[in-house]
């Protein structure tokens, strides 16, 4: 049995010329027509399916031939048959998203078709629209289409609209409403400012026209969450913003200071071997006791200066990694505080000057250690006599 899609539906939709009774005259205009509309004919299961059968079984039915039908909405899993886009408005969930599949007769559109009727790109935008009202209602009642929100009374919203109820500017305000919402930042702050909003322009209005009265005057409800949020912004607490600035300035502080706390036996470490190489350096005489005693303390140098570079390396990553964060705490503050970012920027560039000067100290720490390997390699040869090198092959 051939599976019957939407598609195939719309083929026949697109070529029956409706007269408003459930019924009209199907052209048939291929082969495929023909298969649908014989299969509807005899098997019960693509007739529920369809909901499209002949008026008289016996008409013949071939390509090019024009046979009366009765039409009905198939199954919704199917898709929507409607008469025009208020039907298709009133379908059931098309309050909260566009049907998957759908075809109108009036003007005779399926869902994918282009040019867009202008009618359906200021649904796409009411929707949107609904999308934020739903996040900001309290309760949501999807069978009902209603939205129910709730501050010193229970405001209901029942979603009822027909495409004359859509203005030109739904696009437009649709937008506005959406960009303040792209930022995830505030969002409960956000949807509470398009609550109170909703409430105080439809408090006075009769139930059933509310939702119409609101998308009407949709400018409006922008207007009152712009400046709402803007209040908000403004009045963000200086002293909270300031508190936690100086508690992030202490813990990078430390974090900074640690850097040097962590490698600083290391540190100490550099005089204490500088002495121990220079008093045991001896001069030596051949393939003595001498020499090696100086080869063994030469390489104990190296293996100090090696042990250094790795811990040096280690901490210039830690200071890389905490720069890291000190500039996105910085941006944060030019992007979410702007307003007030003079007042703390110091902070961050103080933190900046305390990272270039602990990256400073540990590269001139490493520079010593290096200079005295090298110092320690050249009393080495200094107090080895000519050939010694011959002592470090095997014999």
């Amino acid at each position: 049995m051939p599976k019957i899609g939407f598609a195939d539906l719309v083929e026949l939709y697109r070529h029956i010329t409706f007269d408003g009774d459930g019924g009209g005259s199907l052209h048939v205009a291929s082969q495929r027509v023909v298969d649908v509309m014989r299969l509807a004919e005899v098997d019960q299961a693509t007739y529920d399916l369809t909901q499209i059968s002949l008026i008289d079984a016996d008409e013949p039915l071939a390509v090019g031939s024009d046979v009366r039908v009765n039409v009905a909405s198939p199954n919704r899993r199917l898709g929507e048959l409607v008469r025009d886009f208020d039907a298709l408005f009133r379908a059931p969930g098309s309050s909260f998203e566009e049907p998957d599949d759908y075809y109108v007769i009036d003007p005779g559109y399926a869902r994918g078709d282009e040019p867009l009727p202008e009618v359906l790109l200021r649904y796409r935008s009411l929707l949107l629209v609904v999308a934020v009202l739903k996040e900001a209602a309290t309760y949501v009642g999807v069978l009902e289409r209603e939205l129910v929100f709730i501050d010193d009374e229970k405001i209901v919203v029942p979603i009822a609209f027909s495409a004359a109820d859509l203005p030109a500017s739904i696009e437009s305000d649709a937008a506005r409403l959406r960009r303040l919402f792209d930022d995830p930042l505030h969002g409960d702050e956000k949807s509470g400012l398009v609550s109170a909003a909703v409430i105080e322009k439809v408090r006075g209005i009769r139930r059933a026209d509310r939702f119409r009265h609101l998308i009407g005057s949709l400018d409006q409800v922008c207007d009152e969450v712009e400046k709402g949020y803007r209040l908000f912004v403004s009045s963000f607490s200086y002293s909270k913003i300031r508190k936690e600035i100086e508690t992030a300035r202490l813990e990078y502080i430390g974090k900074i200071h640690k850097t040097i706390v962590d490698i600083q036996g290391q540190l100490l470490g550099i005089p204490v071997a500088m002495i121990v190489v220079a008093s045991q350096l001896k001069r030596s005489v051949g393939c003595g006791a001498a020499f090696w005693t100086n080869c063994a303390v030469l390489l104990g140098a190296w293996v100090f200066v090696g042990l250094l570079w790795v811990a040096v390396r280690n901490q210039r990553h830690t200071l890389d990694a905490i720069g890291a964060e000190v500039a996105g705490q910085k941006g944060r503050l030019e992007r979410d505080h702007a307003a007030v970012r003079d007042d703390f920027i110091g902070t961050f560039h103080d933190l900046e000057d305390r990272i270039g000067w602990h990256r400073t100290a540990l590269r001139i720490v490493f520079v010593l250690a290096l200079a005295g390997g090298l110092l320690a390699t050249a009393a080495f040869l200094m107090l080895s006599e000519r050939g010694s090198a011959a002592c470090l092959l095997p014999s």
